[in-house]
This record gives structure tokens, C-alpha cells and sequence, in this order.
């Protein structure tokens, strides 16, 4: 990917005229990495600097107006790359790598799977679920309901809490998936820690059309 040294330079500035003094700095600094074409470090180190994932887009999405090599990576996968980054450092380092996100950034990785399946004409539902964990709600059965989730689920799957008090893990669709959930629920039916109504546990496909997974999600987190 090549960019004009000239395109590039108008870009810093009208980032710096449309977002301010910080954006301006961030987009100078990742500027070399950019033209390097590594778009996922790209993202990382926007996320590092504490940019909104839709700022960071609409940098980029008005730089593909003025180049069209850099629109043309894009459109192959690109903005994959940098949400993938971005998305990645929120998660790993805000949240740690065997911790509860919001959901958000669940949502975010639903998205990343939603934008990879249309490039390759796939069903964003075929190969990934979420196993839905709803517990009492009480503040003390929140922690039990983690640590057996994270001793179940341990690819580093993604984790998030919903305002209801469910947890939602996005997981591949695979031959073990069925057993490794009937497992967390039979120790969490036997784990003396959590009293009150018995723990639900199911599998919820995610909706094979890109257009419903959002309010499929809603749906879930209510």
C-alpha cells in the first residue's frame, strides 16, 4: 500500500482541523506504521492513546476518500485490521485477558466476525455462538458464576457482562462446544457457593443475518 506523501500530509491536517490537537498527535505519530501498511499496530496504538473506536474509523474512512490505494485496503480487510487492534488492547490491557468486559466490547467482536464473514460471503452465525450463563442476580453469586466460566472456557474467549447480571461468552462453534457447556453447568448445579434458583446455562446461535445481530444482542443482555 502506497500512499502520496502529499495526501497524507493534507489528511494530518484536516484530522487536526476536524478532531483537535490530540488527534493530531496520535495520527502524526502512527503515520510511519500506517504507510508500513500494519494497520492492526495502527489500531492498537490509537486505542493505547485512549481514541473511541468511531473516531479512529472516521480518520480512516476520510483518508480513503483522498487515496485510493488506501481505500482499496480497506475495503480488503482493513478496517478489519484496525478494529481487530484497537479492540484488542481495550481488551487485553483495560480489561485483562481473563476478565469481564462490557458488553461493548463484546458487541465490537461480534462486528469484527459480522465484517470478516461478508468479505468471504459466509453467515456471521455459522461457526460462532454465545453460551448465555443467568445466575440470581445477587451480587455474590456475580464472582462464582466468572470463575467457573474462565475454568470452562480457557482460549481466552471473549467475556461480558450484561446490565441483568447474565454473562455472555462468544465462542467458536465446535464438536466439544455442547460438552464443555453441559460441564459448566453441572459444576455450578454442584458448587455449594451459589444458593438461591438454579443457574441457567444454554447455547444461543448468533443470528445467520449480519442485519439482526445487534438487536439479537439487546435481546440477550435484557
Amino acid at each position: 500500500m502506497k500512499i502520496r506523501r502529499r495526501v497524507l500530509d493534507a489528511w494530518v491536517r484536516e484530522v487536526r482541523t476536524g478532531w483537535g490537537e490530540r488527534a493530531y498527535r496520535s495520527v502524526s505519530a502512527v503515520a510511519p506504521v500506517l504507510c508500513a501498511g500494519d494497520l492492526q499496530s495502527v489500531g492498537h496504538l490509537l486505542a493505547t492513546d485512549g481514541h473511541q473506536l468511531d473516531d479512529v474509523l472516521g480518520w480512516f474512512r476520510h483518508l480513503a476518500t483522498r487515496s485510493k490505494s488506501f481505500r482499496r485496503r480497506l475495503e480488503r480487510g482493513g478496517i478489519i485490521d484496525i478494529t481487530s487492534g484497537w479492540a484488542g488492547r481495550v481488551l487485553h490491557y483495560d480489561f485483562g485477558a481473563d476478565s469481564v468486559a462490557p458488553l461493548e466490547v463484546l458487541r465490537l467482536r461480534v462486528q469484527q466476525h459480522v465484517e470478516l464473514c461478508r468479505s468471504v460471503g459466509e453467515a456471521p452465525g455459522r461457526n460462532l455462538a454465545i453460551v448465555v450463563i443467568e445466575g440470581n442476580g445477587s451480587p455474590s453469586c456475580a464472582p462464582q458464576l466468572r470463575l467457573h466460566a474462565r475454568r470452562t472456557f480457557v482460549a481466552g474467549e471473549t467475556m461480558a457482562a450484561t446490565p441483568s447480571g447474565k454473562l455472555l461468552v462468544l465462542v467458536r462453534r465446535d464438536d466439544g462446544l455442547r460438552s464443555r457447556t453441559l460441564r459448566l453447568a453441572d459444576a455450578m448445579r454442584h458448587d455449594d457457593q451459589l444458593d438461591g434458583p438454579p443457574v441457567r446455562v444454554w447455547i444461543e446461535p448468533l443470528s445467520m443475518a449480519a442485519e439482526h445481530i445487534d438487536s439479537h444482542l439487546v435481546g440477550l443482555a435484557s
